[in-house]
């Protein structure tokens, strides 16, 4: 029998979760679930995908309170290691807030919560609450409301694809890794794949479409540092990649009706629906050699390889340049390539006039040559 195995929610975008043994299903997610998110003073999100820090604040939350805490690290500069904001000490006006290209409004935290989370970011942010109503909508589903989730209100993992994506990735792996709110056990592998409409308790949830995976995944939960060889994303995209270059684990759920769902529910599978089709790459190294590759940027030679994206190899030797995501969506890691050849993960990732995003880019020649990119160019 297909049952219910965990349930978490997570109160601010990007940081920890909270596990839970029952939880109340509203239009817009799991109760509590991403109301509050981390922006920059303009309103634009931050996640731990620029920030992984973010992982390490831990979080409790009442109808009324917020509370935002860490563990301290020993002769931490933070003097303080948590703070508590109520819901009615938000701004009352409602500011402009973005979550990649979308636009809404939501509340402002007051000054005292910001300066906690600027000071433990060492970067000038706010904390944003959605507020009771919101005016963010899910595409393609006017009338059901969304908080600051990516995209749909939540996401359904399998234990059972879980565990087959750590039998074949060589670096061990924590299902946190992935966010999921609904986490079933019983199924095959990938059987999600071909559901469209499920019961839980009493509640119908619609598949919507697979999780687009990005960076996020990568990051080690326990020492917030990145795992090697873009794992676990290289794993999957070795059976998990359609043709878009989209890397899928999970699935995205919109709710028909609200009510409770608790572990060991059982999840019945009303109507199925074709599985998405993936493509299977054949390693062309089976030894793991890696090939090494000679990186010049700005009259500057470093030792490189042919597996790892151009970010990455560039902050292993100390060399910065601007990025957002890490996933090939915001374009600010742009630069030249002047010469050799590279391996794009993306279609987004080779643009005009030889740009090329340092984050979706391999080397792939022996020899390569970028520059950056100046406001004149």
């Amino acid at each position: 029998m297909i049952k219910v195995k965990q349930l978490a929610t997570y109160p601010v975008k990007s940081m920890q979760g909270i596990a839970l043994q029952t939880s109340f299903v509203l239009p817009g997610g799991l109760e509590n679930d991403r109301l509050f998110m981390v922006t920059e003073p303009n309103g634009k999100f931050i996640t731990a995908r620029e920030k992984p820090q973010l992982l390490q604040l831990k979080t409790a939350i009442s109808k009324q309170e917020l509370e935002i805490y860490y563990q301290p690290i020993a002769k931490s500069l933070h003097s303080i290691n948590r703070i508590r904001v109520k819901f009615t000490d938000f701004s009352p006006t409602l500011e402009k807030t973005q979550v990649w290209n979308n636009y809404f409004s939501s509340h402002i935290a007051p000054i005292t919560v910001n300066q906690f989370l600027s000071e433990f970011l060492q970067l000038d942010v706010q904390l944003r609450w959605i507020g009771h109503f919101s005016d963010r909508r899910v595409k393609h589903f006017p009338s059901i409301p969304l908080g600051f989730a990516d995209g749909h209100p939540f996401l359904l993992l399998n234990q059972a694809s879980f565990d087959y994506l750590q039998q074949r990735c060589p670096e061990i792996l924590s299902i946190e890794q992935f966010r999921g709110n609904i986490i079933i056990d019983g199924s095959l592998p990938f059987a999600e794949d071909g559901w469209r409409t499920i019961k839980i308790g009493e509640i119908i949830f619609d598949l919507v479409k697979p999780c687009s995976r990005c960076v996020l995944t990568q990051i080690n939960l326990s020492t917030l540092q990145w795992l090697p060889n873009k794992e676990p994303m290289a794993t999957l995209c070795s059976f998990r990649s359609d043709e878009k270059g989209d890397i899928d684990f999970g699935m995205k759920m919109i709710a028909r009706n609200s009510g409770k769902i608790s572990i060991n529910d059982p999840v019945e599978i009303l109507t199925r629906q074709p599985a998405k089709t993936y493509i299977k790459s054949v390693s062309k190294n089976p030894k793991n050699i890696v090939k090494t590759c000679k990186i010049t940027i700005a009259k500057q030679i470093i030792n490189g390889n042919c597996q790892q994206p151009l970010l990455e190899q560039l902050e292993q030797q100390g060399i910065s340049i601007p990025y957002s995501c890490r996933s090939g969506v915001c374009g600010r890691c742009r630069v030249i390539l002047e010469d050799g050849s590279i391996t794009a993960m993306t279609k987004s990732a080779i643009q005009a006039e030889n740009h090329i995003l340092a984050c979706s880019c391999i080397p792939k020649s022996e020899s390569i040559k970028i520059k950056l990119i100046t406001k004149k160019t």
